[in-house]
């Protein structure tokens, strides 16, 4: 039933597919196939020349320097791979089990990995822009690894904590982490989700569109996700710009609020850009009505950098020639075309809701603009090198419509498929004044 249902609501999603910027997968033999197909390599991928390397000896000079944690450029040391693989300290295999359906070839240009998550902590940590700093930001709701906090690194999230996308509390092949601003009910809690729908699309790797830099046929250089890549998208609480609500941002239209049946995903308020826009169409007072909100995330990389000081400009969105149909090409700026990650997150409403008491914690910190104003959300990337390469080739690549953590390979996550759990507790309520900060 939920995978009927979750492949269903993917169909139906409430964000353009013109918007949701695809990028490329390649597999870790990009070098060899690219070699055999004679066709040009991702600049800073290797052909297995090599290398001499000269070495200049200098008089070492001390210098002092006070920055700020969280600002500094993070140089991705492993070219356009990122951050060097750590390897899994657990057994994969017993992380997978066997696919119980047929996995279809996929109806769009794109391969795709999709999977839910339940919902994690809610702490007011943030280590992207907080790092080292418990309690500094805003609440957040975190999924993915269940051990992330301020003083997450890619080494500890590789090597530490379960998966709320794996229902485990000690290994995960998924121990990537993803946050949002906590969802606050007016009356004194916090209102965490039902679940979160994530996936991962791509172009898959040997179409054409991948094989060059971006152009007014090609995408960009089609490379898989980054090892330890990081950033925000949404609304920049630095800079007040990019809120779902403003017709001149692009986040205006990579951002959706709806509300819709919880059986078949039905919307009944139609797409809107605002928690406040939702409650005032009048259309949500259905039992059993769940709220959606969904938010892309950027794909176009620089290739250079895991983070930046604002976390946000190694990445962005597509602003080139429409391709094939499916998304505009990455800027010369930026030419890696990463997976397009879309988030969905899902809430029973109640009462408040519909009473429009329900805003998020971020939004607090713009007095008098409708709720939902500030949502944005934060990811950073962690998974097991061994299940993104299988999921990067096995449904990407193959042009596969995967779903519940299904592979593409006649193996899937385990944890990924809520029916083999029973499904996830719904409209959990959590006394805002039982959250340490």
């Amino acid at each position: 039933m939920y995978n009927k249902v979750l492949r269903g609501a993917i169909g139906a999603a409430v964000v353009s597919s013109a918007v949701l910027v695809s990028g490329c997968g390649v597999s870790s033999s990009a070098a060899t196939d690219a070699a055999r197909k004679k066709t040009p390599l991702p600049p800073g991928q290797s052909s297995g020349s090599t290398n001499t390397t000269t070495t200049t000896t200098t008089t070492p000079t001390t210098t002092t320097t006070t920055t700020t944690p969280g600002t500094e450029p993070v140089v991705s040391p492993n070219g356009i791979k990122g951050e060097f693989d750590v390897a899994d300290n657990f057994d994969v295999a017993s992380t997978l089990t066997p696919t119980i359906e047929t996995v279809p070839v996929s109806s769009d240009p794109v391969g795709a990995f999709r999977f839910t998550c339940g919902p994690g902590q809610l702490s007011h940590d943030d280590p992207i822009v907080y790092p080292g700093q418990p309690g500094a930001s805003h609440l957040h709701q975190f999924f993915g690894n269940t051990g992330t906090n301020a003083n997450s690194t890619y080494q500890s999230l590789r090597t530490t904590g379960g998966s709320t996308c794996t229902m485990t509390t000690d290994v995960s092949s998924q121990r990537s982490a993803y946050w949002e601003p906590a969802m606050l009910d007016g009356a004194g809690n916090a209102v965490k989700p039902d679940y979160l729908l994530t996936y991962y699309k791509n172009f898959p790797a040997p179409n054409p569109e991948c094989q060059g830099a971006p152009d007014a046929t090609h995408m960009g250089w089609c490379i898989p996700m980054p090892n330890g890549i990081r950033f925000i998208t949404g609304y920049n609480m630095d800079t007040g710009a990019d809120s779902p609500t403003d017709p001149n941002s692009f986040m205006y239209w990579a951002v959706a609020f709806e509300c819709i049946t919880a059986d078949t995903h039905q919307s009944l308020s139609g797409v809107q850009h605002s928690l406040a826009d939702v409650v005032a169409t009048g259309k949500c007072n259905v039992p059993g009505a769940l709220l959606r909100a969904s938010i892309a995330l950027p794909n176009c990389w620089d290739g250079k950098y895991l983070d930046t000081a604002d976390h946000r400009s190694h990445m962005t969105r597509g602003t080139g020639v429409l391709i094939d149909n499916f998304g505009p090409a990455c800027p010369a700026d930026h030419p890696y075309a990463l997976p397009q990650i879309a988030l969905q997150t899902f809430y029973t409403i109640d009462a408040n809701f519909l009473a429009g008491k329900w805003h998020y914690a971020s939004d607090e910190m713009t007095p008098g603009k409708p709720a939902g104003y500030t949502f944005h959300a934060d990811y950073w990337e962690a998974w097991s090198p061994v299940v993104k390469n299988d999921w990067q080739t096995g449904c990407i690549d193959h042009h596969l419509s995967c779903n519940v953590g299904e592979l593409g390979t006649g193996q899937s996550v385990k944890g990924m498929n809520p029916s083999g759990f029973g499904g996830y507790v719904t409209h959990i309520l959590v006394a805002l004044a039982s959250i340490l900060i």
